[in-house]
């Protein structure tokens, strides 16, 4: 729900994340992306040192005289975060931590004049904000996400991202923000990861929450209401063990379908470890094209 107080905490996200905003400088926060594609510049001559297979027959033939036609890459960005309203991630800090990265997506893309977008999903897709350009879609974008209260607390990544492929544009950059304690999310992705780049941002507790040991408590999943008596464990490293075990085998699905991820602690400063994650991206990308050239 809008309230007079929410121009005033769409501001104070802005200021909270344009030192992140500041700090990418164009080519780091588009190194974030693969290609693009191409688009078509124009048609110029054949010349010597051209390659024979970029030669365009068909306006060679109109013409009489060999031509090839040139591409750029396309300049132009589309963004869309997909953001996770569930009930797990409106638990501790995780929703401002997801709504602190949207907000650097977002205002990244404003500076780079590119196109962002949003959809806010939880059992389904609840709000679906098309991309544009300029500051008003990204006040737009985060005024959606600050006040809309989802009204399921269930999660359904594959339902969202289905439903955002359909009309993406070629070139469309997904980038998903949650915690990902979804199931049936596999075969979407894989799906939307054969024609469009994705990068997940998966966000997460350490264990930080972790009851005092010793106590007979009654928990309730914060998605489902299911519910079970729970003796808390006195050995909190075991705790944390395993929620970072948890972590990894998401990550591992994330990846085997196609995605980029990085984790980033509901507690963590995120623009260092963006930072880090665009330096190995950049070493990535320029390390195949090396070994390709020299064979």
């Amino acid at each position: 729900m809008e309230t007079s107080d929410t121009p005033r905490r769409i501001r104070r996200l802005e200021f909270r994340t344009r030192r992140a905003v500041n700090e990418f400088a164009p080519g780091a926060y588009r190194s974030l992306f693969r290609g693009q594609g191409m688009e078509f510049a124009e048609v110029r001559e054949f010349q010597t040192g051209d390659d024979a297979r970029i030669i365009d027959w068909r306006a060679t033939a109109r013409l009489g005289h060999p031509v090839v036609k040139r591409f750029v890459e396309e300049r132009e960005l589309t963004l869309m975060l997909l953001v996770d309203g569930s009930a797990s991630c409106r638990c501790g800090h995780t929703r401002e931590r997801l709504l602190e990265l949207a907000a650097v997506f977002a205002f990244s893309a404003l500076r780079n004049h590119d196109r962002v977008g949003a959809m806010l999903f939880a059992s389904q897709p609840e709000v679906v904000l098309p991309p544009g350009q300029g500051r008003h879609q990204a006040h737009r974008l985060l005024r959606e996400l600050l006040t809309h209260e989802p009204a399921g607390n269930g999660t359904d990544l594959g339902a969202a991202l289905t439903a955002a492929q359909r009309g993406a544009r070629r070139g469309t950059v997904f980038v998903l923000l949650s915690d990902f304690l979804d199931q049936g999310f596999d075969a979407a992705l894989w799906r939307v990861a054969l024609r469009h780049d994705v990068v997940a941002v998966r966000v997460h507790s350490p264990g930080g929450h972790a009851p005092p040991p010793g106590l007979l408590i009654s928990l309730a999943d914060a998605e489902s209401a299911d519910t079970a008596m729970v003796e808390t464990t006195a050995d909190r490293a075991t705790l944390f063990q395993a929620v970072a075990q948890r972590g990894e085998r998401i990550d591992q699905r994330l990846r085997a379908g196609g995605s980029e991820v990085l984790a980033i602690g509901e507690h963590d400063d995120p623009v260092p470890r963006l930072a880090r994650f665009l330096a190995r991206r950049r070493h990535a990308r320029t390390e195949p094209r090396l070994r390709g050239r020299r064979r």
